[in-house]
């Protein structure tokens, strides 16, 4: 077989996990994709996806000029991204799924919902499909939240329906091989994928090769159906972060006013806040890499936690543990974590009949009138519910099941669950890289996929300059031969 590149470009890029999984996916021993353009309109999202690929060999110059950061809806921005790109066998990528999710804007006030209906990320997808036609690679790949399969327009039709009647009308074909689908998209969960995470994702996929559609084969499932699928159990949370050091957060104080003696007391309790956190170990950003608690459970592990701690684990010749750091809390929350049980959430604080959960209940200081589970502790034995940018204002919803630590989790373990090795970097400061590593796509789920487009692709060998020759043998693109047999 030729050790063709197939040329890849990422739209809506965010930190670049989708590309990060096209770029590492290997076929005997070599790498059948070259990332050849990113576009974003977060300067520190490109930033990080151009360290990246210089890191990866790519020479800083080709890095700056096949990243692009600009708004998508400008001409001058796609003038820019041609310009730079001149070709694509491969578009990845979807638009930001803020206006689409139901844990956002459309889950507030009538207010706030109404917004939601006029918000310009809802039709970001006709610039997607505006670069989709001027490129016409092989294949696409869109990703959504699934929140965009119930999502309306102002005159009631779905946005489902809109995006991919409108790639249909671009020329591509959107069925599916696998006879079990009879929609115009898939729906994935990164679990059944090595990913420690239970996240399902809208997947279009669209050909101009009248061909139908891979659907990528899943590799991991719930423990108890492993042995009789033949497949590897899903990756916990223990897997994925269990050999992170660990860090306890510096106490806050936030509430020291709160003091019914005033003032003084207050600056009282602040120093001797102050004292207590000196001896708080909250970690260091960069740290020395723990070489030692890694392959202690590196070699404990099954295969599952083997192949995940392998795929994240430093490659660098000079490696450092970036982003763990504790994040800062009150000490009424690090109580209340300490003391909540492993896998429960705020919910239970309700079961005013137990006096433990009445206590712990009389710890949070926030409304609960919106979300009763807006506290949740982690299991250790599952993989992590969903990972989402809100991480950036708390992570109250991801508390570390060691009770020990009493905080939530760090930027590194985030980035673990979302399948991000540790030597990526992620040029933003502090708090704010939740929000890159929240909406990425995990590069273990790119992966995947990236695997199931290479074998489609080399399946028959059927390359631009035959599908060139049937269109002029023809007169007509055959994949709208293949549309028609759909409508």
């Amino acid at each position: 077989m030729a050790e063709k590149k197939y040329r890849v470009l990422e739209l809506f890029c965010g930190a670049g996990g989708f590309s990060l999984g096209f770029k590492l996916y290997t076929e005997k021993n070599y790498h059948p994709y070259e990332i050849v353009g990113a576009l974003d309109c977060d300067a520190n999202a490109i930033a990080t996806v151009r360290s990246s690929l210089v890191r990866a060999g790519y020479e800083p110059d080709k890095a700056e000029r096949i990243t692009i950061c600009g708004d998508i809806r400008e001409d001058s921005v796609k003038k820019k991204l041609y310009e730079a790109c001149a070709e694509a066998d491969i578009i990845i990528g979807g638009p930001p799924c803020q206006s689409f999710s139901m844990i956002g804007p459309r889950s507030g006030s009538a207010e706030k919902q109404e917004e939601n209906v006029t918000d310009y990320r809802n039709d970001l997808f006709e610039h997607y499909i505006e670069v989709v036609t001027h490129y016409r690679p092989l294949y696409f790949v869109f990703e959504n939240v699934l929140g965009i399969l119930s999502k309306k327009d102002k005159n009631g039709v779905r946005y489902i329906e809109k995006i991919t009647g409108r790639l249909k009308k671009a020329g591509y074909c959107l069925r599916s091989s696998n006879p079990a689908i009879t929609t115009e998209f898939v729906i994935l969960n990164a679990a059944d994928y090595g990913v420690p995470q239970l996240r399902e994702r809208v997947i279009i996929i669209g050909n101009r090769l009248n061909r139908l559609n891979p659907f990528p084969k899943p590799t991991h499932c719930p423990a108890e159906r492993a042995g009789d699928a033949g497949l590897l159990p899903y990756v916990t949370l223990r897997d994925a972060i269990g050999d992170l050091p660990p860090v306890v957060p510096q106490i806050t104080s936030t509430a020291a006013g709160k003091k019914k003696k005033g003032v003084a007391i207050c600056e009282a309790r602040k120093q001797k806040i102050a004292r207590r956190n000196l001896k708080r170990n909250s970690g260091a950003d960069p740290a020395e890499y723990h070489w030692n608690a890694l392959n202690r459970s590196l070699f404990s592990g099954n295969k599952s936690r083997k192949s995940f701690l392998r795929f994240v684990m430093s490659k660098s010749e000079e490696p450092v543990l970036t982003g763990h750091i504790a994040r800062g809390q009150q000490q009424s929350d690090i109580i209340l974590f300490r003391f909540m049980e492993e896998g429960t959430s705020s919910k239970i604080f309700g079961t005013h009949d137990i006096l433990r959960n009445r206590r712990l209940g009389s710890l949070i200081k926030y409304k609960m009138d919106s979300f009763e589970d807006k506290y949740k502790k982690l299991p250790w034995d599952k993989p992590c519910s969903t990972i989402f940018a809100h991480l950036t204002k708390d992570g109250n919803r991801f508390i570390h099941p060691d009770g020990r630590q009493g905080r939530t989790i760090t930027v590194r373990e985030a980035a673990r669950i979302q399948s991000f090795p540790d030597d990526y970097v992620f040029e933003a400061i502090g708090n704010r890289r939740y929000t890159y590593i929240g909406n990425a796509v995990p590069p273990l789920l790119a992966m995947a996929i990236a695997g199931s487009l290479f074998r489609a692709l080399n399946s028959g060998e059927l390359h631009e300059d035959e599908i060139q020759e049937e269109a002029e043998a023809t007169g007509t693109d055959p994949v709208i031969q293949a549309e028609l047999q759909w409508t």
